[in-house]
């Protein structure tokens, strides 16, 4: 486990675009078109419930609830918060899963607010190893450059598409969080990082 959160460290550090393993030609295309059908529908649900006609909070949860259901909740949780997660007792492990899906959605609710309802095109996709694609959007902006979105999307082994990361502006929140998490935890302790995300997450 401890080398396959290292490997997805790594490969998010790298230029996105930069260069990706070869892979099939008929497994990657594939692969490709499933995930950018899949960026497109979470993206396309995501908006909607953003943009619809009911109240911020009710707005908020419907999304949530989208991000719920699109994101792989267990990987992002776990790479986050490293191997800090090793020296946890059970009854922590059990509080940081409890708090992290809210505490995860609403932050990219925040991440979100800006874009959500602005024109959206698929401009670019590239296979990384034999499970994930990333999908490069963009929305576009009345004024200003257009704001790429990165999605990772990752095959899980029940055939079911989950996003593992969304790079907003060339940021992955997996990353600066994961670095935000340790040097908290460094400077207070895991049972008040626990507090912060489940305070943060509206609980």
């Amino acid at each position: 486990m401890k080398k396959v959160f290292a490997a997805i460290a790594l490969s998010l550090a790298a230029p996105v675009f930069s260069s990706a393993p070869a892979i099939a030609a008929e497994t990657a295309g594939a692969d490709i078109d499933a995930a950018i059908a899949f960026a497109r529908n979470l993206t396309d649900k995501a908006s909607a419930a953003l943009t619809s006609d009911k109240s911020e909070a009710e707005q908020l949860a419907d999304f949530q609830a989208v991000l719920s259901e699109g994101l792989a909740l267990d990987v992002i949780g776990k790479f986050m918060i490293g191997d800090i997660r090793k020296s946890m007792t059970p009854e922590q492990i059990e509080r940081y899963d409890a708090a992290f899906p809210a505490y995860l959605t609403r932050l990219y609710a925040d991440q979100f607010a800006d874009i959500v309802g602005r024109p959206l095109e698929v401009v670019d996709s590239k296979a990384l190893g034999a499970k994930d694609v990333i999908v490069r959007t963009q929305f576009t902006r009345a004024q200003g450059e257009p704001i790429n979105v990165d999605w990772r999307i990752r095959k899980l082994r029940s055939g079911d598409q989950k996003a593992i990361d969304i790079i907003v502006g060339g940021v992955s929140i997996m990353l600066v969080k994961r670095e935000e998490f340790s040097a908290y935890i460094a400077q207070n302790s895991v049972d008040a990082l626990i507090e912060r995300i489940r305070t943060e997450g509206g609980a």
